[in-house]
């Protein structure tokens, strides 16, 4: 039997499925395919967390921590120096935050939820990645292919 690697999900009217066969394919080829797959979940999960907490508001809080701006379709955040970082981490943990997280959901486990979602924003707005994604993980393969040509 062929090792593989298979995700399927079915919940209402959502129905995700990726398969990759591993015959050929190298580590890296299965870290790309599980990259897609938790980007998939990552996306539906907070969706879903959607239906309880107002993600809108979670942003909003999330922009005026980092100084986002709009530009287009898209927020944006002006290069940051370490110590201007330091402050929105410090900032984005502190009471006032908490306070604002508080004028939109009270419970205590939401709250939890809502902070952890804010600071996937920060992170994504301020550029830090925490997870590659399966595009990074392409983009390495095919230059690492066009290398070894």
């Amino acid at each position: 039997m062929t090792d593989q690697i298979e995700f399927f999900a079915q919940y209402g009217n959502w129905v995700a499925v990726k398969k990759l066969k591993i015959e050929d394919h190298k580590p890296m080829d299965v870290a790309r395919f599980l990259a897609s797959v938790n980007e998939t979940m990552n996306r539906k999960m907070w969706e879903f967390i959607g239906d309880e907490i107002p993600l809108d508001a979670m942003d909003e809080i999330a922009y005026e921590l980092t100084g986002a701006q709009k530009k287009g379709k898209k927020m944006v955040v002006s290069r940051k120096s370490e110590d201007e970082i330091n402050t929105i981490l410090a900032k984005m943990k502190g009471p006032s935050t908490t306070k604002k997280i508080k004028q939109h959901v009270t419970q205590k486990g939401l709250i939890e939820l809502s902070k952890i979602y804010i600071t996937r924003r920060v992170f994504e707005l301020l550029g830090v990645k925490l997870e590659p994604n399966s595009k990074q993980i392409e983009k390495y393969l095919n230059k690492k292919d066009s290398d070894e040509c």
